[in-house]
């Protein structure tokens, strides 16, 4: 199960990034991509496992799907990718790009400072959390 690495990477990187220092996280939004492998309910509990006696304790995952787009490179036709096996519908040409739907980015935080609530950006922080073999 890789979502137990991937959990302790995005709490890592929270833990360290400077603009959430001190505050308390309530929301964690990631976007994960639909050919990520990720199983987001797998994610979402080892999160909540991994962040137990951390700042990040009681903080809740929401995970937004990216869709697999793809664009050949025969003829420019963007398509969305349904099929493991990825063929231009305009020209049948094999010869296509992936554009989107291996990314697993954090998007953005909610957090609350001495009662308020803000949101806080994080920068993309756990880009490359996705990264690795068949992965951009």
């Amino acid at each position: 199960m890789h979502e137990a690495s991937i959990a302790a990477t995005i709490l890592e990187r929270l833990g360290e990034h400077p603009d959430l220092a001190g505050r308390a996280i309530r929301v964690v939004r990631l976007r994960v991509g639909r050919l990520s492998t990720v199983v987001p309910a797998n994610l979402e509990f080892m999160f909540g496992v991994l962040a137990e006696g951390t700042p990040l304790a009681g903080a809740r995952l929401e995970i937004e799907e990216v869709p697999a787009r793809a664009v050949c490179d025969a003829c420019g036709t963007p398509f969305a990718v349904d099929d493991p096996v990825f063929l231009c519908p305009a020209c049948g040409s094999g010869s296509v790009r992936l554009e989107s739907g291996r990314e697993l980015t954090i998007d953005s935080v909610e957090t609350d400072e001495r009662g308020t609530d803000e949101r806080q950006e994080a920068d993309g922080a756990h880009q490359g959390a996705g990264k690795g073999p068949g992965r951009e």
